[in-house]
């Protein structure tokens, strides 16, 4: 569907969004989407997957448990382990720092538990010191080409398919390095060495595949479980668990966004009038368009019934307003070229202006878009403050 009011463009904050669509300005048609295309990837915000303090404190005592195989592989051997350019104490001691940086990254996991940065870290480093031993060690075939399978797979199985790539990408380029560096070594490569890499490649691509199957059912467990599959929007359940990510970020820090309830006016009537059929396709229609009015990061679900959600991060009071002007004119204008009766009353807070939790913003939010209905009749908006919203040629300027 086409709106007849010009959404705003995308732009990094919705202060800036909204300044310029108060100026008249609509969205490049180049940065528009289709409904559909918005909607499921508003459905992955926020999805990616997040791991206890417990599961991942398993991940570095494993890394701490090769550390210390590491250092009595290569004392065991003594200075006849290593190789000239080296030596058995500076080999000590660098497994000895890294063993440090594991127990750094363990405790930085305790204060905060999800942080992709640090484990994209860890991977890099855990590749760096399986190189080093590899280097290190005199014996061509050395235990370290192992390690490199340990990290595929650990990320891959773990992680998904891209960090999968990454450590793939990361492990060949160490080891085509080391080969390079170690050539006069490999002058008479034995034929274990060659079974070794044909079982190496071969136990890869069957991981990789493995990998890519897991994914795929991850990702049709996820939509089963958090899609609404009338309108393609987010669930409650799916709502409430990113909102409540959304609420505090990886630092600890709270962040502020808009939460927009809106309530269709009249919907009893259409089932009523025109059969259920006619009443899902009404709700699909709004959803695609709350869907086409919004930007890719805002969050848009069904909360129950015929009644809807949107988050609107990084979005001022005014902003929320201007956000909540469009989604009604939309929705209006799609009433009216369908000859269907019905519309759309909406409600506007903030968090944390308007609650220590997001349920209470919610509540707060639901409660304003009643009072809406009862004090402004059907289209009304109404900010949880209880100042009501003006049409947007009147909002002001967003500050």
């Amino acid at each position: 569907m086409t709106s007849r009011v010009s959404p705003p463009r995308e732009q990094t904050t919705r202060d800036e969004q909204e300044t310029t669509a108060h100026a008249g300005q609509g969205r490049r048609t180049s940065d528009r989407r289709s409904g559909r295309e918005r909607r499921f990837s508003m459905t992955g915000h926020g999805t990616e997957r997040l791991y206890s303090w417990e599961d991942q404190r398993s991940q570095y005592w494993t890394r701490l448990l090769f550390c210390g195989l590491a250092i009595a592989y290569f004392n065991f051997g003594g200075e006849a382990q290593v190789r000239p350019w080296t030596s058995l104490n500076i080999v000590t001691l660098g497994f000895s720092l890294y063993g440090l940086e594991i127990l750094s990254f363990m405790w930085h996991t305790h204060l905060v538990p999800h942080a992709p940065w640090r484990q994209r870290l860890t991977m890099w480093v855990d590749i760096g010191m399986a190189s080093f031993a590899v280097l290190a060690d005199t014996t061509v075939s050395s235990p370290g080409y192992l390690v490199y399978l340990m990290i595929i797979l650990g990320n891959g199985m773990r992680y998904g398919l891209r960090p999968f790539g990454e450590a793939v990408i990361g492990c060949l380029g160490a080891a085509v390095l080391i080969v390079g560096l170690r050539i006069f070594d490999y002058t008479q490569i034995p034929v274990s060495a060659i079974f070794f890499l044909v079982f190496f490649t071969i136990i890869v691509l069957y991981s990789y595949s493995l990998t890519a199957n897991i994914e795929q059912g991850r990702a049709k467990l996820a939509r089963e479980r958090d899609i609404d599959h009338l309108t393609g929007l987010l669930n409650r359940r799916a709502l409430l668990e990113r909102v409540a990510r959304m609420a505090q970020d990886s630092s600890g820090r709270r962040s502020e966004f808009v939460v927009m309830f809106a309530d269709l006016d009249g919907f009893k009537a259409v089932n009523d009038n025109y059969g259920h059929h006619v009443g899902d396709r009404v709700l699909a229609a709004v959803a695609r368009s709350i869907a086409d009015t919004v930007r890719g990061v805002d969050l848009v679900a069904r909360y129950g019934g015929d009644e809807f959600i949107v988050i609107l991060p990084a979005t001022t009071r005014d902003g929320g307003e201007l956000v909540a002007q469009r989604v009604r004119q939309v929705i209006d204008d799609w009433a009216s070229e369908n000859d269907i009766d019905f519309g759309v009353s909406i409600g506007l807070g903030r968090f944390p202006d308007h609650g220590t939790h997001v349920e209470q913003v919610i509540a707060a939010v639901d409660q304003a878009m009643y009072r809406s209905k009862l004090t402004q009749g059907r289209g009304g908006i109404l900010h949880v403050d209880g100042a009501p919203g003006g049409d947007a040629t009147e909002a002001g300027t967003v500050g």
